[in-house]
């Protein structure tokens, strides 16, 4: 008989065990804890940060970490279990929710990648000359001693932290005569209204453009297009969402005016 009844306590024991452990890993309203992010992985915008909301139980709280287990962002309070993260680099992150009772927590990775899109629009004209602005990436670098020569000196001014943005684009000669690109400047101008420089001479380390129609000696010939990628450096965040070219008188090859400049704008 008494075997039977420490079997029957060893039993009781596991049962309690078990349920205790159920109820442990609940949060203080005895519900189980449920977390999750409406992304895992998610693109930074124009505006220089990405974005995730986390949904979790009544009362939960939150901080992030990075890939090197580092906490970016401190134990915050959700609100009836919803929370904007708000996260301004890219790499690889975990979001670590707890319960309100901070019984049971749960590991909630993301990625944040740059910020890249498709633009594919045309601007309005300025003479016999269009844009059309094919694509964007948004990217924060990290200075290095390994970047082409071509980049100038004004480059070894930057920050060791800087932004750049690359700009894929056409531009079309919709005229009757061909068009200098070398003489010819068009200008980015950013959201904020800043005309960003493509003359090393005008650079500074808070903007300046490398155009690569610009170093080139090609003509743009009446009806025909070119591709071209201005890549903008700052040490500042800016945006192009609304990206615009300030174009300067246009030339031929052998100095003739051909049309007064002007601002093309995305229609």
């Amino acid at each position: 008989m008494k075997k039977y009844w420490k079997w029957l306590v060893l039993i009781l024991v596991v049962i309690i065990a078990i349920v205790g452990v159920i109820f442990y890993r609940r949060d203080s309203n005895g519900k189980p804890f449920k977390a999750r992010l409406n992304h895992s992985k998610v693109m930074m915008t124009p505006n220089w940060y990405a974005k995730v909301r986390l949904s979790a139980n009544d009362g939960a709280t939150y901080e992030v970490k990075n890939n090197k287990d580092k906490v970016i962002q401190g134990k915050t309070k959700t609100k009836d279990g919803k929370a904007d993260i708000k996260l301004n680099n890219t790499g690889n992150y975990i979001v670590i929710a707890k319960s309100d009772n901070g019984h049971v927590s749960k590991k909630l990775p993301v990625k944040v990648t740059n910020y890249k899109a498709n633009i594919n629009k045309w601007t309005s004209s300025v003479g016999p000359l269009k844009f059309k602005i094919n694509s964007v990436e948004y990217k924060e670098m990290t200075r290095t001693n390994e970047e082409p020569t071509y980049r100038g000196e004004i480059y070894k001014k930057l920050n060791k932290k800087f932004y750049r943005v690359n700009v894929n684009y056409t531009v079309k000669n919709t005229g009757k005569k061909s068009v200098s690109a070398l003489t010819t400047y068009w200008r980015p101008i950013t959201d904020s209204g800043q005309i960003i420089p493509v003359d090393e001479g005008e650079a500074t380390p808070n903007g300046y453009a490398i155009d690569s129609i610009r170093t080139g000696t090609a003509d743009i010939d009446p009806g025909t297009t070119m591709n071209g990628t201005v890549e903008i450096n700052s040490n500042s965040k800016f945006q192009v969402e609304h990206l615009k070219f300030r174009v300067s008188e246009m030339f031929s090859s052998t100095g003739d005016e051909v049309h007064s400049g002007g601002t093309a704008k995305l229609e």
